[in-house]
């Protein structure tokens, strides 16, 4: 019912008044757009925040336990890039700035772009500061596995550990696979969301100004 009234209203109104309507139902639709960005976004944080404060403790066991230099050296650095992770997540939550909605609408859009336009910028360099610090560093660490036979090793991570050539090539080959696959629905992401709510942003911002 509602939505018929709202058909009739919109036919019945002068070409200025339709305008005004459509603005107000894109407002609406790009705001309820943005919340939900947003909520995913802070969602995004905390699990990757959470990963990492997880693998600290991982690796620091592999670091203490593995007996070869070069694959403690890997564990060591990859406790590294955990911390990188957390202060970056933590400095992007920091960095955000709340909607001041006393400001105008056209100052809120602005800001709102901004916002996505930094997102945009963090999902297209994924690979260079999430993806392929870990991979080279795992890559680094299963390599550096040798002959267990020559050390004295806790019964569980001697049959968890990849030895073989073939065991380890498998390994390298799987986590390509995963972090490959972590780059493209990162980019997925840009294409089908974050781009298109900047057009929308933008056309909202258009209607803003032919309106004036």
């Amino acid at each position: 019912m509602l939505e018929q009234e709202l058909k009739n209203i919109w036919k019945s109104s002068s070409e200025i008044e339709r305008i005004k309507f459509d603005l107000s139902r894109l407002m609406m639709d790009l705001n309820d757009k943005m919340k939900g960005l947003e909520r995913a976004i802070r969602r995004r944080d905390r699990r990757e925040i959470g990963a990492a404060v997880i693998g600290i403790p991982l690796f620091a066991y592999l670091a203490y336990e593995l007996p070869f230099p070069i694959a403690r050296l890997a564990a060591l650095l990859n406790i590294g890039h955990f911390i990188y992770l957390i202060v970056k997540f933590r400095r992007m939550q920091k960095k955000k700035r709340p909607v001041d909605f006393a400001a105008s609408f056209t100052e809120q859009l602005d800001h709102q772009k901004s916002g996505m336009q930094e997102q945009v910028r963090l999902l297209d360099s994924v690979l260079w500061w999430y993806v392929l610090p870990p991979y080279l560093l795992n890559i680094m660490l299963i390599a550096g596995i040798g002959d267990p036979a020559t050390y004295d090793w806790a019964p569980l991570l001697k049959d968890s550990v990849p030895v073989m050539a073939t065991e380890k090539i498998t390994m390298i080959i799987g986590l390509g696979i995963f972090y490959a696959l972590i780059v493209w629905m990162n980019k997925r992401a840009v294409k089908k969301t974050l781009k298109p709510t900047i057009s929308e942003i933008d056309r909202v911002l258009l209607q803003l100004e032919s309106k004036d």
